[in-house]
């Protein structure tokens, strides 16, 4: 699995997630209170709206524009039968934190199950 640099743990000082695009897909890294990180897909599969200007509270994110909502942490979107955000692998090395250039799973070694999907921390 490829990876790029996006930032460094610092950036989110104060912030629980930050938005980055990464080969022109929208991906939200959220951080964790145990400073553990994952990634998401970020753009409504309604109409490819940037989540990231929507409602979050707690797991949920609402699109501004037609009202889906999705569970940041499994992709599932809660009020249409649609298909889920993908995950995107984390890589914390150091300070730098680098992301997946494909979803998870779109690689080989995709989890079969969203419980197995991978939360990776320092290290």
């Amino acid at each position: 699995m490829d990876f790029v640099r996006v930032g460094k743990t610092a950036d989110f000082e104060g912030k629980r997630f930050r938005r980055y695009t990464i080969l022109a897909r929208k991906v939200a890294v959220f951080r964790e209170p145990d400073g553990s990180f994952y990634a998401i897909e970020f753009a409504c599969k309604h109409q490819n709206w940037d989540l990231s200007t929507g409602r979050i509270g707690g797991d949920l994110v609402t699109c501004p524009r037609h009202g889906w909502v999705y569970n940041i942490r499994t992709g599932a979107c809660l009020r249409h039968d649609s298909k889920r955000l993908r995950r995107y692998a984390v890589k914390v090395e150091g300070d730098d934190i680098h992301l997946s250039v494909r979803p998870v799973e779109d690689a080989d070694d995709a989890p079969a199950d969203e419980e197995e999907w991978p939360i990776f921390g320092d290290g």
